[in-house]
């Protein structure tokens, strides 16, 4: 597709979800409405699928006072020059260190999105604290990773204040979004990226239709 005349790529990186069948809850009822038109009743989590979590996910429950919802997120942080932290190179339970953000390029304002590697389950390369730390400090403006990494430290989700990632993100309002996909599809480190939630006061996350435009030119 073309925008403002340069051809893009597009690469969807939402999974698609098949109510009923989720493990987490996703249920639709149709009924009609009106002049017999159709409308759905949903019936759902807001950590569901590929989604964005906001501070109010985690600042109140660990600071006893209101982070921001999905409401009082500008729209703008939602969207912009993103950059791939490829983890396909990593050891199993390895974790993403300041070096490899250093190294790809990370900076400030930045969509962050890490993934891409080869495991799963336990096995999968995690978040460092010292990585964390630094994304805020660099002042990111998001950060999203695949099902292939682990947000915290493995043995980091039984306790509140050993969450490092989410405290060091969502702490100073930087979205995180979590079970992005088809990273691997993406053929340029740098790209545009675009991952909007819906707008209703209140919610600390929501799904979202996350894509990637790559420009064309110079392939």
């Amino acid at each position: 597709m073309k925008i403002f005349g340069v051809e893009c790529r597009v690469v969807d990186l939402s999974f698609k979800l098949h109510p009923g069948k989720e493990e987490r809850r996703l249920e639709i009822r149709r009924f009609t409405y009106g002049a017999g038109e159709f409308m759905h009743d949903i019936d759902t989590m807001s950590h569901i699928g590929t989604h964005v979590e906001c501070p109010s996910h985690y600042v109140d429950a660990r600071y006893g006072k209101r982070g921001a919802d999905l409401s009082k997120i500008p729209v703008e942080a939602f969207l912009g020059e993103a950059v791939l932290v490829d983890l396909s190179d990593k050891a199993a339970r390895e974790p993403v260190t300041v070096k490899d953000l250093e190294d790809s390029g990370v900076q400030e304002g930045d969509i962050v999105l890490i993934g891409n590697s080869r495991f799963t389950g336990d096995d999968r390369p995690y978040i460092s604290p010292e990585a964390a730390r630094w994304l805020a400090e660099t002042r990111v403006k998001m950060v999203g990773v695949d099902d292939s990494v682990h947000v915290e430290a493995p043995w980091n989700y039984e306790s509140l204040d050993k969450m490092a990632t989410h405290d060091n993100l969502l702490s100073n309002n930087i979205p995180l979004i979590e079970r992005l996909t088809n990273l691997d599809k993406l053929r340029k480190r740098r790209f545009l990226f675009i991952g909007l939630p819906v707008n209703v006061e209140g919610l600390d996350a929501f799904p979202i239709r996350a894509i990637a435009l790559e420009p064309l030119e110079g392939e």
